[in-house]
């Protein structure tokens, strides 16, 4: 029997560990993180999945590094004899090391608005929304020392709709990996597989890295699509998309977490982008941008904030360890 472990440490690796479950695996040992390294190594979406591998009876290793390089993981990993890893939202790179003990390999999830080799790198599911991609490809493939660059088992694709987040686009990404792990993992164990490379002859591209000083608003930069997309970029789990209003003579800091297009014919003539131009009993309110209006009605700040026909939400460099 081929000796299972997944390595990831968030809802949806649990999500996905659910339905391994439920389409007959036996998972044999979690590798995940301490809700204190989640914090320190700042994982959003984190879930402890300590109760889950508890109530159903699978070890678990917390190693010493996210990375896995320390010593004492090389040699407790080592000393396992694992098969095949899984790999589901476990945010760095596996080292060589493991890729080369496993009998079977590494195994995990990149996702593209674009087929491999473009697309590879951080936060693809943010940069998708935030360019106004239409659909996304879940790639199914067999880790190697690169970026992503592994060769390919299968690849899911799903729809980017006018409605969707970062939140739901997760929902739809897992969803995926579940459908290709069902498909291909039983050929994978017994080694009949077929694996495609990805092409050498496209130039691979690579989004950047995503931090949560990101998140800042540039109100003369954005239109109403553009800002729409910024935020649903950043909703939960994310940090969330901020700006900043005067109260008092400080600043404060407010975090958007919902959105949508307004209007582009009931115009604000002459009001600035950034500024509240409406609000209504439910708490929404309505802010002006260069093309019409957004509506704003999930928000939060560092104190209680109530919006106000008037105020100017401004930029401001942000705040130390953002």
């Amino acid at each position: 029997m081929k000796k299972i472990a997944v390595a990831g440490c968030k809802s949806t690796t649990q999500e996905c560990m659910e339905r391994l479950v439920e389409d007959g695996f036996k998972i044999d040992l979690i590798i995940t993180l301490t809700p204190e390294m989640a914090q320190r190594e700042k994982v959003a979406g984190y879930m402890d999945l300590s109760p889950f591998a508890a109530q159903q009876g699978i070890p678990v290793y917390l190693p010493d590094t996210y990375s896995l390089k320390s010593d004492k993981d090389k040699a407790r990993l080592q000393s396992m004899e694992l098969d095949c890893l899984l790999v589901v939202n476990w945010q760095r790179l596996i080292p060589e090391w493991l890729l080369k003990k496993l009998s079977i390999g590494a195994f995990g999830m990149h996702g593209s608005p674009e087929p491999l080799p473009r697309g590879r790198g951080r936060s693809p599911l943010n940069w998708s929304l935030l360019e106004g991609k239409k659909s996304f490809m879940t790639h199914l493939f067999k880790y190697s020392a690169g970026v992503d660059s592994g060769d390919i088992v299968g690849m899911q694709k799903f729809d980017i709709n006018a409605w969707d987040d970062c939140h739901t686009l997760h929902l739809k990404n897992r969803m995926s990996m579940n459908r290709l792990l069902k498909k291909y993992l039983p050929s994978i164990l017994v080694g009949t597989a077929v694996f495609q490379v990805q092409p050498e002859g496209i130039e691979p591209t690579y989004f950047p890295k995503r931090t949560a000083a990101d998140g800042k608003i540039h109100w003369d930069q954005m239109d109403m699509a553009g800002l729409y997309n910024h935020i649903r970029a950043q909703t939960h789990p994310f940090p969330g998309a901020f700006s900043y209003v005067r109260n008092k003579g400080t600043l404060q800091k407010i975090s958007f977490w919902k959105s949508h297009p307004f209007d582009t014919h009931l115009f604000f003539y002459g009001e600035p982008p950034g500024k509240i131009v409406e609000t209504f009993t439910d708490g929404s309110f309505l802010v002006s941008v260069w093309d019409g209006s957004l509506r704003i009605y999930d928000y939060s700040g560092q104190l209680p904030f109530t919006p106000k026909v008037g105020i100017r939400f401004i930029e401001s460099f942000p705040e130390a360890g953002e």
